[in-house]
């Protein structure tokens, strides 16, 4: 499709192609800024009464065109999809419209797609789910839209090995598809979910865990490279492992109280309500940090907080500058959790602490600490024998 101008003059941006809204969709820019969303099916393959241009989303409520906003987003693709399958039910004969009582993966995604949970989902969180959901839409147009409730691990298995040697995408991939499981237990269809059990080999590549001595290196260099906030971050991370979307947006006097050197906050992902104190140390260090200012970590060369993308990049920057070893942020939240198990806590206490729920814990201990030096040590300690 090519970008042509609107008749204003004005230049319209094109949504990205990696948006992939659904088969046979297509955006046509306005004039507003906005976008024009069809679904159009080829004459050739257009069964006898099918409408040539079907505007998304169905409803008109949220038909904005505003192609930023994740809901509307999500709406269209749920739309396209079940569009796509009357379509081709349609085309081969089969009745349009499926029996009520009849459950199909389709259905089952659109279910969870509907359910408060997937409302309260960021628009960030729901464009990332969007491409698994895609893949999954996919294999179910293959396998002839399968009922939820015979779907076994095997079949689980085969859909993760249709991306062989992606290790990231299959970890992606089957975290989306036991989210969209979890909605048949909780709709009654089943009472277990199929992705139970299932481990994606060479997924402990995605996660490199933070040693104490990668945080004394790195607090050193960030500080030698006038990254004083980096270092503070890091520090924090380690002590209370808490996502950096929380953290990026901590400030004196609201969730972090100087005076007790105590953070109290819910966080914004799942809403728990956290309440740590930390270190005499990293107290003496953020007051400091935070006298006078609005946020507690602002970026030293504009000023202001950071961004996610802001966030990365000064690390990056430091990282590359000293030739350490590759390590993320984004990491210290697990490799607290890491830390604490070592220190002998009990995963409600790991809980308590970073906010994951107890089936998280559990998930990122089993990947990283079954042969564990330390954590065997306390182990045998416990029982007295060492």
């Amino acid at each position: 499709m090519m970008n042509r101008p609107p008749a204003n003059g004005r230049s319209t941006r094109m949504p990205s192609v990696k948006l992939e809204l659904g088969k046979y969709v297509t955006v046509r820019p306005r004039a507003d800024g906005t976008f024009r969303v069809l679904f159009e099916v080829p004459p050739r393959l257009r069964p006898s009464g099918w409408s040539p241009a079907i505007p998304l989303p169905l409803s008109d409520s949220r038909r904005r065109g505003d192609l930023d906003d994740g809901h509307e987003i999500a709406a269209i693709q749920r739309d396209a999809a079940d569009l796509y399958v009357k379509l081709i039910r349609q085309r081969d004969g089969r009745a349009v419209e499926e029996s009520a009582n009849k459950r199909t993966l389709t259905k089952l995604i659109r279910l969870w797609q509907q359910s408060s949970a997937y409302a309260d989902l960021r628009p960030k969180s729901v464009a990332h789910y969007k491409t698994y959901i895609n893949h999954t839409l996919r294999w179910s147009e293959v396998t002839n839209d399968p009922d939820p409730t015979t779907i076994t691990r095997s079949d689980v298995e085969d859909l993760l090995g249709q991306f062989p040697g992606q290790q990231a995408t299959k970890q992606h991939l089957k975290k989306t598809l036991r989210l969209i499981m979890d909605q048949a237990v909780a709709a009654g269809w089943r009472q277990d979910n199929p992705c139970d059990g299932i481990r994606i080999k060479g997924s402990e590549s995605l996660v490199t865990i933070w040693e104490q001595e990668d945080v004394d290196f790195y607090v050193k260099a960030c500080r030698e490279h006038g990254r004083k906030s980096l270092a503070l971050v890091i520090l924090l991370e380690w002590e209370i492992g808490q996502r950096l979307t929380d953290v990026r947006a901590m400030r004196p006097g609201a969730e972090y109280d100087a005076a007790t050197g105590t953070f109290s906050f819910r966080q914004s992902k799942t809403g728990s309500s956290v309440t740590i104190r930390v270190s005499a140390a990293l107290r003496e260090l953020l007051a400091e940090a935070g006298k006078g200012e609005l946020f507690l970590f602002r970026d030293e060369a504009t000023g202001k907080p950071y961004s996610e993308e802001r966030l990365g990049k000064a690390f990056g920057k430091v990282r590359k500058a000293v030739d350490g070893k590759h390590l993320l942020l984004r990491c210290l939240r697990h490799s607290c959790v890491v830390q604490l198990a070592r220190a002998g806590c009990t995963p409600s206490e790991i809980a308590s602490v970073t906010g994951h729920a107890l089936a998280s814990i559990v998930s990122i201990l089993s990947l990283y600490l079954p042969r564990d030096g330390q954590v065997a040590a306390n182990a045998q300690a416990k029982r007295g024998i060492a």
